[in-house]
């Protein structure tokens, strides 16, 4: 008796839900839109840090023009001055390069219009982007190796004791990962993996 009955709640059930899907259009076309909210605001968030960037790197230029101008006001010998210019030339392409970088980036994550383009656009550019955040973290880690040994070399740090030298050296090292690490870890890559796991779940959804 008691499986009878069961059975026939089952079954009413079952009728129940076929009457009534789970989820409409509307709920479904409002999820999509939910997604692509959450999309365009983690997007613009990165294209907003990629302006500050270059606003950053503007004003950097001008400070290093700056210096380089003040520098016989400074009081350096000769020597000293010898090996500050070709510093700060290298700091001044280094900048110059990156924001051409920024810039390409930039441009590429404002032009992922996410109202406008399927899914697998969206997903194909963001994935883009994502490769080259990884090559950008190498070529920013060589760069950061070669400016601390150019600072080292200008700044005549090798004349110093082994102990400080030794002191300098980790300081560096430990500066530069904590750097890499909260703006890749922490700010980038944030962004990144909130816009990969929104477009996976319209993957599932727009494949329903």
């Amino acid at each position: 008796m008691e499986l009878d009955e069961l059975k026939k709640s089952w079954n009413a059930l079952n009728e129940q839900l076929q009457k009534e899907p789970i989820a409409d259009e509307k709920q479904i076309t409002e999820l999509i839109a939910g997604y692509k909210a959450n999309t365009h605001k983690s997007l613009r968030r990165l294209v907003a840090i990629q302006r500050f960037s270059i606003g950053v790197g503007t004003i950097c230029l001008a400070a290093l023009l700056l210096i380089w101008l003040l520098l016989p006001t400074f009081g350096f010998n000769e020597l000293l001055q010898a090996k500050i210019v070709p510093f700060l030339g290298f700091i001044a392409i280094s900048i110059l390069v990156g924001m051409w970088w920024d810039w390409k980036t930039y441009r590429w994550n404002k032009n992922t219009h996410i109202e406008e383009m399927g899914v697998a656009e969206v997903s194909r550019r963001t994935t883009t982007f994502r490769q080259w955040t990884k090559y950008e973290i190498i070529v920013v880690s060589i760069w950061i190796v070669l400016f601390n040994i150019l600072n080292y070399w200008a700044m005549e740090y090798h004349l110093m004791s082994i102990g400080v030298q030794a002191m300098l050296i980790t300081l560096f090292v430990v500066f530069d990962a904590l750097i890499i690490y909260i703006l890749y870890k922490r700010v980038i890559y944030k962004h990144l993996d909130h816009i990969k796991k929104n477009i996976e779940e319209l993957k599932d959804i727009c494949t329903e």
